[in-house]
């Protein structure tokens, strides 16, 4: 009888399916792989399957795939729901089993067996009155695009707009569609998440010369997002091209949603990037404008141009950053009759010079709520185009507004205002 001594054999790691949808047709396993980083170590070569559904008669992509990841990769994957990938918003989700497929079939039934309510809030559904968490997009105005005379299209650049967001999910398309209909030639997309940032730089690889990323960490996430690797996850980005911009990074002691101390670091950290690699600094600024301006201070002699993004702040607030040299990331807020007053004042007076002014829609945010009574019939007419509560089209409305602050023509101020960010993201002109 021998004796030896036993050995434990460490368990395989255990692998999780995934599923990946709304993919293109001509997206292959290379393209997953590159996308999800599969092939970044010797490990996840051999550990991680691709399985792109096709069509058994036609061999045709189903536009669907299943991958297969250890653990510990499936939760970070699972993050990347929504990524826009190839001009497409993907769905990342569990893989289901057979039993989840059978207990969808059973719901599927049920539902068929009740009447259908067109007011009821589906889950994505169209509803103006609903929470701000709801998916508002009218789908009806989907194939919308705004009809305009020639002579009242001007060459525009939306200077900050969060084409990411859920809200526009699969829509991008016809909302950039709109917004090259209505003059918007180039468009910063801006990245307030990690898998934001990293979803703008794909928009704008795959819609070159129109959309263009501005990366960085929103003060509101950077208790989620903000970690060792962040830093360099960001650097990584930054070297891209397509990177116009860094941000939008800042303060926000408004809602607090992370740590003060926290939002301090993100934003010196974001500072150093923007002044490394020479990109302009979009700035977040809520209740924290002596905070910004202590912590920007020191910078003073390296600072790339800064824009404080979409500013709702006060007329002092404004003189002290145009002192400073900085810029204003003017939204629809100029528009809104209760909140925006100041800033209407700052630019009437000129304390908010014309040259110092960057137009951003913010979209989805910000709609540009003009007064029905002051309201002119193109600005209603691009307000109406809109599927989702604000789009990068209604950029017009907010040039038109401030040229009748300082009794100009439109044309005048798009043209000063598209001069000011074609300077500032270092733009070269492209053709109508």
């Amino acid at each position: 009888m021998s004796t030896g001594t036993t050995v434990a054999v460490p368990d395989a790691p255990t692998n999780k399916k995934i599923y990946v949808g709304n993919l293109g047709t001509n997206v292959t396993r290379d393209d997953l792989v590159n996308l999800f980083g599969l092939a970044a170590t010797p490990y996840l070569k051999t550990s991680c399957t691709i399985e792109i559904a096709t069509c058994e008669k036609t061999g045709k992509s189903k536009n669907f795939a299943f991958v297969n990841v250890p653990e510990h990769v499936h939760s970070e994957l699972m993050k990347l729901n929504g990524i826009e990938f190839y001009g497409r918003q993907l769905v990342i989700e569990e893989a289901k089993t057979k039993d989840d497929e059978k207990n969808d079939e059973n719901k599927e039934n049920r539902n068929k067996q009740r009447p259908y309510n067109n007011n009821r809030r589906g889950r994505g559904g169209y509803n103006r009155n609903n929470g701000r968490g709801g998916n508002r997009y009218d789908q009806r105005k989907k194939y919308t695009v705004p009809a305009i005379e020639a002579d009242q299209v001007f060459s525009l650049v939306d200077g900050g707009c969060n084409l990411t967001n859920p809200r526009f999910n699969q829509f991008i398309d016809y909302v950039i569609a709109r917004a090259l209909k209505g003059g918007i030639q180039k468009m910063v997309v801006t990245g307030l998440k990690m898998n934001g940032c990293k979803s703008a730089v794909v928009m704008s690889k795959t819609r070159p010369n129109i959309l263009y990323a501005a990366v960085g960490i929103h003060p509101h996430f950077v208790k989620d997002d903000w970690t060792d690797k962040s830093l360099n996850q960001i650097e990584e980005l930054v070297k891209d091209p397509c990177v116009v911009a860094i941000g939008e990074c800042g303060l926000d002691f408004n809602k607090d949603y992370s740590p003060r101390e926290l939002q301090e670091t993100a934003f010196k950290e974001q500072i150093n990037l923007a002044v490394r690699y020479k990109k302009t600094l979009l700035v977040h600024d809520r209740d924290a404008h002596q905070s910004i301006l202590d912590i920007l201070e020191p910078f003073t002699d390296a600072l790339p141009p800064v824009i404080i993004h979409c500013f709702t702040g006060t007329k002092d607030q404004i003189k002290a950053y145009i002192d400073r040299g900085y810029y204003i990331g003017v939204t629809g807020y100029l528009c809104k009759e209760k909140y925006g007053g100041s800033l209407r004042e700052a630019i009437k007076d000129g304390t908010l010079p014309l040259d110092k002014i960057i137009v951003q829609t913010n979209s989805p945010y910000m709609t540009p709520s003009v007064p029905q009574a002051e309201i002119d019939p193109i600005s209603q007419t691009l307000l109406n185009s809109c599927c989702a509560d604000n789009e990068p089209c209604t950029l017009s409305v907010i040039v038109r507004y401030i040229a009748k602050l300082i009794s100009q023509e439109p044309s005048q101020v798009a043209d000063v205002t598209t001069a000011t960010a074609m300077k500032l993201f270092r733009f070269t002109k492209s053709e109508n």
